[in-house]
């Protein structure tokens, strides 16, 4: 699949683009659907979520970091985009399948319209957080407008990582949760509860291996370090964002004319 098949497909999508919003908002209706709460349990949850590992942590355990819900914070916004972005999209194409069964539309606009749903949940969260560091900080932080960026780099690494597992999901029913379950399990691999720093050498460089850990790095430092992130974590995460975007969008564009005839 070349560069210029790909570039059609993108073209393609945009050409729907309407279609594309209509989508979008559809998800985030059905995702609140018959709730007396609705779009406040995306914030609820994560922050019921926070004050608990706050305590655990913070409390009990006693991790000696200055800010430490802010610390806290800002590793789990960042996970989350990950990972709900990715466990969600996984089922974008399956989910679908009625739709996809009695109109053509670019089979793309489906995990795309999911990540972007997701990425307007995040986006709240993100608010709630630079509100929060606000109250604690006198001053304005110019590193603070790197966030957007962090952010962007988050969207697009799990756009890619959408394209590869949904359709992947097409013949793989089980990668949904079989996701799930790495995520759980990376979660205490990733240095969202804890710094790095407060592990030995060795234990440091293995984590390092998990790609996770990079976009974790570039969102904290500008919101709790106030600095911008270490070129060589900010360089890791830029590339392994191009190369799973880029694999996603050649395997999903090679694969969509065959996803038809995988959806049951």
């Amino acid at each position: 699949m070349s560069s210029s098949r790909i570039k059609q497909k993108l073209k393609e999508v945009y050409s729907f683009r309407d279609f594309l919003i209509n989508l979008t908002i559809i998800e985030l209706k059905l995702r609140y659907r018959q709730s007396i709460l609705g779009f406040l349990w995306t914030i609820l949850n994560p922050l019921f979520y926070l004050l608990i590992l706050a305590l655990v942590f913070s409390r009990l355990i006693r991790f000696n970091i200055p800010s430490y819900t802010t610390f806290l914070f800002s590793g789990l916004v960042s996970w989350m985009m990950l990972q709900q972005t990715i466990i969600i999209g996984t089922a974008s194409i399956v989910n679908n399948q009625h739709l996809i069964r009695k109109v053509y539309v670019p089979k793309m606009a489906f995990p795309l319209s999911n990540a972007l749903a997701r990425y307007i949940d995040h986006l709240a969260l993100v608010v709630i957080l630079l509100i929060f560091i606000s109250f604690g900080h006198s001053t304005f932080s110019p590193a603070l407008a790197f966030v957007p960026i962090s952010v962007l780099l988050h969207f697009l690494f799990t756009f890619g990582a959408v394209l590869l597992l949904s359709v992947v999901h097409l013949r793989i029913r089980d990668i949904q949760q079989i996701a799930a379950i790495i995520f759980q399990a990376l979660f205490y691999a990733s240095p969202i509860i804890y710094p790095l720093e407060a592990l030995p050498e060795k234990i440091r460089l293995l984590l390092k291996i998990n790609p996770f850990y990079y976009f974790i790095q570039v969102f904290r430092y500008p919101v709790y370090y106030r600095s911008l992130p270490p070129l060589f974590d900010l360089a890791f995460a830029c590339a392994i964002t191009l190369i799973t975007l880029i694999a996603g969008l050649w395997l999903f564009s090679r694969k969509e004319k065959e996803i038809v005839f995988h959806l049951s």
